[in-house]
């Protein structure tokens, strides 16, 4: 079972940051980050659609610069936002990127970053729509709820399926590996939970703490 550090592993690190980034990658399979556009173009490392919850900034990322982002600092870390470009550059061979594309139209950007950088990565989405727009790169369709799940992410060609800890279960599981798909499970906080879904066979555990991954 994979161990993948959600947002680099965002309970013990400021969220989505380049160091929480490279932190978790030296401890993990794999990193989960979250991608949006900014408002000078470039695609950049950021959950929510706006910078008040995570920096000591306002307003929405849409409407920041790529270099007034990284002048920001994210939960008092004194590191900003950074692009995915810069992230994608640094991050070590051998660990796999999850990036979640929080809109549309990410699509070709994205995977001209991969593509330059020559690295492992997966894109993921709630929105079925966002991607449609990836097609050089594996998808995983990402869901609250585990019904239905598995047949609309075959519908989208996606390799894998990433469904809320909550909904999860052998049967899901078994139905995605049927498929042809992986399963990675989130969003995972506390040991116990981890053991519960290696039981059912997911493939990986997107997980907020260190300590969630199988040793």
């Amino acid at each position: 079972m994979n161990c993948i550090a959600h947002r680099g592993f965002a309970g013990v690190n400021a969220e989505n940051t380049l160091p929480a980034i490279l932190d978790a990658a030296e401890r993990a399979d794999g990193v989960e980050l979250d991608l949006r556009r900014c408002g000078s173009g470039e695609v950049v490392v950021h959950h929510d659609e706006t910078v008040d919850r995570t920096t000591d900034g306002s307003g929405p990322v849409a409407d920041h610069t790529a270099a007034e982002l990284a002048a920001l600092s994210v939960a008092g870390s004194g590191e900003g936002v950074p692009t995915f470009e810069a992230v994608v550059a640094a991050i070590p061979d051998g660990v796999t990127l999850h990036a979640e594309v929080k809109e549309r139209g990410l699509g070709e950007g994205v995977e001209r970053v991969v593509a330059d950088a020559d690295c492992d990565a997966v894109v993921s989405s709630f929105d079925p729509q966002a991607l449609t727009e990836i097609e050089g790169l594996p998808t995983a369709l990402v869901q609250f709820e585990g019904e239905a799940l598995v047949s609309r992410a075959r519908q989208l060609g996606c390799s894998f399926v990433h469904p809320n800890a909550n909904a999860c279960d052998a049967a899901l599981v078994e139905r995605a590996h049927g498929a042809g798909m992986g399963v990675n499970a989130w969003t995972v906080t506390t040991p116990a939970e981890a053991e519960r879904l290696g039981a059912t066979g997911v493939d990986g555990v997107i997980a907020d703490f260190p300590d969630c991954c199988p040793s």
